[in-house]
């Protein structure tokens, strides 16, 4: 891809010692291709520091998008793959406030479709040949991130565990669809420790037939 897209040859190749990198194929294959392989020294991940920076960047942010709209870890991966597509195009002073995607490409920073809060509630238009008159027109979804090769949102709908892209989404960016519940302080104990404060997430029930608006939200 960084041949093809960017018109330029990869020549070193920098890792720790993790099997994924040190092993017969990839040794193989980057002696094929003229790569030199560098690696670190053994417990010393400064000598790959920009990797791993990079790492505990994708990680915070990630961890702030899931915390922030009390999103379950089990979203961990959307969440990453977000960070990395917001990371790419927004200006770095790194680069003198230019984006990463407008230093590789040439091509001035923009976004191709304007960027949502993760984890909000959206509502995505339902195409399904299946539905009736009467039923919802949208289905109550989760914003989860964008798509590599679609130009839309991919939304997740967990009353049927199935993901959509679509660019037809009306989104309620200031409403997580997870609502956390936290059980109030019931005073102090004796030895004045505060109790311990319960967090669990709950997903919103979907929008219903009976819902006289199908847009409207339910608390």
């Amino acid at each position: 891809m960084i041949s093809t897209q960017f018109g330029v040859n990869i020549k070193v190749l920098r890792s720790d010692n993790g099997r994924e990198f040190v092993n017969s194929s990839l040794s193989t294959y980057l002696a094929e291709n003229g790569i030199i392989h560098q690696t670190s020294c053994v417990d010393t991940p400064q000598q790959n520091g920009v990797a791993e920076r990079k790492n505990r960047h994708l990680l915070e942010t990630a961890r702030s998008m899931l915390y922030t709209m009390h999103m379950p870890k089990s979203f961990w991966g959307h969440a990453v793959l977000t960070a990395a597509y917001l990371s790419n195009r927004l200006p770095t002073q790194v680069l003198n406030k230019r984006t990463p995607n407008d230093v590789l490409s040439g091509n001035p920073p923009s976004f191709n479709i304007p960027p949502k809060v993760f984890g909000c509630t959206c509502f995505v238009r339902d195409h399904a040949p299946s539905r009736g008159k009467l039923d919802p027109r949208a289905l109550k979804c989760v914003f989860v991130g964008y798509s590599s090769t679609q130009k839309g949102y991919r939304c997740y709908h967990p009353p049927s565990r199935k993901l959509f892209v679509s660019m037809d989404v009306t989104f309620f960016e200031s409403q997580p669809y997870f609502q956390s519940s936290v059980t109030p302080l019931q005073g102090e104990n004796e030895n004045n420790d505060m109790e311990d404060v319960s967090l669990t997430f709950t997903p919103v029930p979907t929008v219903g037939v009976q819902n006289s608006d199908p847009w409207e939200i339910q608390n």
